[in-house]
């Protein structure tokens, strides 16, 4: 356990560093340098960016949790999907800059046909997840009370986003992802080597209870991986800060920047869950755990704080702030652009100046963290039931999105009816599963949502056909 100082000194130089490396050029004058980063990312950049940004609560906190009680399949489960969703966006990329090269968000190429509040729905719940992460590892190593901590982060990163927009975000995770990895092979090895080495990993490879030797565990399959698989396949499609980097890459790049980031992004799980295999194949390597006196959302932390010295616990919180902080700034950012883009340009000045613009996204980046703060403050929240809520969101427009981008004649109506039937299906339904704790229920949410927005589109993309021959 690191002392409240400590805990306090790395979050303020952490913060500092970040900040410093965004105002290394002069602040953002225009909206296109703000909000696109002026289509100018390249390859490699964006793919570190793409990796970067991706390494959200799931893969820093999940990876070891799913490893340590579900060995292998929850691993599975939770990896493959986390990076097929970017491989699979790796194609979309492509075909979104060809169908609107112009753009800025996803709801302006989908116009009016979307509610542009569900977007920003969907960017205060993923904001919220990473706070709920960071603040609960705040409290697990230091003590720092839990409203701190989701303060002191939230004030972190959208400080340094209020300056440069995308282009602040895209050179924080450059630094974010050299932090990220240095912590991973500093750390992971050692502990590896204390806890057991690699017969350890081994004995957990079922996880803690010895149960889950079956790489395809039929319960681990229903319970959890259909809904999470569904819940990552949309995200992308459904999320505009992948929209918002694709716009941002330089033109003929998105591809191979999104195949490159995506195998990036696969180490990181994969290299966190050896502190949860450690944990299930060796009680010693996480005391606390096996006693009951913290959760298992802990595992990895609890694994470093046991095998290594103190100093570890402040390089693994360096190595968690910045994963949170990658993709938080790019949650503000992508509902900066939001705001400023499909709401007060389409709605209250079509003809606001770039000056304008500006104002109007950097007021929205501090009204969203704000909000953010107050979703991760509701008592009793945890980051799988944030996780597996917003891949419900996000799983509303993901059939509707991909034949917007692949049919011209879909009318408007499908695609309407197609998400508000979903909504009106699926939400209900998965809420009433996570409050009953009824597994049943949540998996036909989320198949039902797939469903229904699907037939919808479909069948209008039919009808209008039909009516077009005629």
């Amino acid at each position: 356990m690191i002392s409240q100082a400590a805990a306090f000194s790395v979050i303020v130089i952490f913060g500092a560093a970040m900040f410093s490396s965004s105002v290394v050029s002069r602040r953002s004058r225009g909206s296109d340098l703000f909000l696109i980063a002026e289509r100018s990312v390249g390859t490699w950049i964006g793919a570190m960016s793409v990796a970067s940004a991706r390494i959200w609560a799931p893969a820093l906190f999940l990876a070891a949790q799913k490893a340590y009680q579900q060995g292998l399949p929850g691993l599975m489960w939770l990896t493959v999907p986390n990076v097929g969703c970017l491989v699979m966006f790796a194609f979309l990329a492509p075909r979104i800059r060809k169908v609107f090269p112009k753009g800025y968000t996803l709801p302006q190429y989908i116009s009016s046909r979307f509610d542009t509040r569900t977007h920003l729905i969907y960017l205060f719940s993923f904001l919220s997840l990473q706070l709920i992460a960071g603040a609960a590892l705040l409290n697990a190593m230091s003590g720092v009370s839990y409203a701190l901590g989701v303060t002191l982060l939230a004030a972190m990163f959208t400080s340094y986003s209020l300056i440069d927009g995308l282009r602040s975000s895209i050179r924080t995770d450059l630094l974010q992802m050299f932090v990220i990895g240095t912590g991973m092979m500093v750390l992971v090895p050692m502990a590896v080597t204390k806890g057991g080495g690699i017969a350890a990993i081994q004995a957990g490879f079922a996880g803690f209870s010895g149960q889950f030797g079956n790489l395809f565990d039929p319960h681990v399959a229903y319970a959890f991986g259909i809904t999470v698989t569904i819940g990552l396949m949309s995200g992308p499609v459904g999320d505009q800060q992948h929209w918002q980097r694709a716009f941002a890459f330089q033109e003929g790049k998105a591809f191979r920047g999104y195949l490159l980031g995506a195998m990036i992004f696969a180490m990181v799980p994969i290299t966190m869950s050896f502190l949860g295999f450690i944990a299930a194949g060796n009680p010693e390597a996480a005391p606390a755990l096996h006693a009951g006196q913290i959760s298992a959302q802990q595992v990895g932390p609890e694994v470093i704080r046991t095998l290594l010295p103190s100093w570890g616990m402040v390089v693994f919180m360096i190595m968690i702030l910045g994963g949170l902080a990658s993709t938080g700034d790019s949650a503000l950012c992508a509902g900066g652009s939001l705001a400023a883009i499909d709401i007060y340009r389409r709605y209250v000045r079509p003809d606001a100046s770039d000056e304008s613009v500006l104002r109007v996204s950097r007021l929205a980046i501090l009204g969203i963290s704000v909000l953010a703060v107050a979703i991760s403050l509701i008592p009793g929240i945890t980051i799988l039931s944030l996780f597996l809520f917003y891949g419900t969101l996000r799983s509303f427009t993901l059939m509707p999105t991909l034949f917007l981008l692949f049919h011209e004649n879909v009318p408007a109506w499908g695609i309407f009816w197609g998400v508000a039937s979903a909504i009106a299906f699926g939400l209900p339904v998965y809420l009433l599963g996570e409050l009953s704790g009824n597994i049943d229920l949540k998996v036909c949410a989320n198949m039902g949502i797939i469903l229904i927005s699907l037939i919808f589109p479909a069948i209008s993309a039919v009808i209008h056909s039909r009516d077009t021959d005629h």
